[in-house]
């Protein structure tokens, strides 16, 4: 692979393990709350949209008052367990830090909005390694329609295809895919078919793998 111009990060889940925090939300909210919600909707959420997941919901339970509460309780405790337990990925910050001082351009592509997802970089040290930030507010559509991804290119003043993306979710891989950007993964919650596996430059057990991966060492 040749030197990209930039490497852009997705955050949920690839950069910041908020993932596992807010899986372990929705199925306390649920158990709250006597939901019998099935794997395959919380394996969904992964990479997905609030509206997306509202609908998922919706369907399932057709009952739009009971979804915005679950969405709500769900809320609540994420914020209430983040405090304590949220955390780096594996290989987050050594990634950003080994990139950076290597060359390479880095950026940030996160759906969270930027009132939730800008404190969380600067909580855990990553915020000063960007070149640009792109949030979930900033764009019209979400993932997996390539929108930040072409956003974040666009900010860089670069061409999305001479960029690698990096994500955890199979919506953020297609989002990547679509804007013409190499793409690793670093799957974790999400089940990659093999067809989106075949179109990845990799799968990453953790992003420890990625800097020799993008500078060819």
């Amino acid at each position: 692979m040749r030197t990209p111009q930039a490497v852009v990060f997705d955050m949920d889940g690839t950069l910041v393990d908020t993932e596992r925090v807010s899986q372990t939300a929705w199925r306390r909210a649920a158990a709250d709350m006597g939901l019998d919600v099935p794997e395959r909707i919380w394996n969904a959420f992964v990479g997905c949209s609030i509206p997306n997941a509202k609908a998922m919901i919706n369907d399932e339970f057709g009952d739009a008052a009971l979804t915005d509460r679950l969405f709500a309780h769900q809320r609540d405790l994420y914020f209430e367990i983040s405090d304590a337990e949220l955390s780096p990925c594996t290989g987050a910050l050594e990634a950003l830090r080994t990139l950076s001082e290597a060359g390479i351009t880095v950026a940030l592509a996160t759906t969270t909005f930027r009132e939730h997802a800008l404190p969380m970089m600067e909580r855990f040290g990553m915020a000063p390694y960007f070149s640009a930030m792109t949030f979930g507010d900033e764009i019209e559509r979400s993932k997996p329609e390539p929108d930040i991804y072409l956003e974040a290119a666009r900010r860089l003043g670069v061409d999305p295809t001479t960029c690698v993306a990096v994500e955890d979710s199979v919506n953020g891989a297609l989002a990547a895919l679509s804007a013409g950007m190499t793409t690793f993964m670093v799957p974790e919650w999400a089940t990659p078919t093999p067809e989106l596996t075949e179109r990845c430059a990799g799968m990453l057990e953790s992003l420890n793998e990625l800097p020799a991966l993008v500078l060819g060492r």
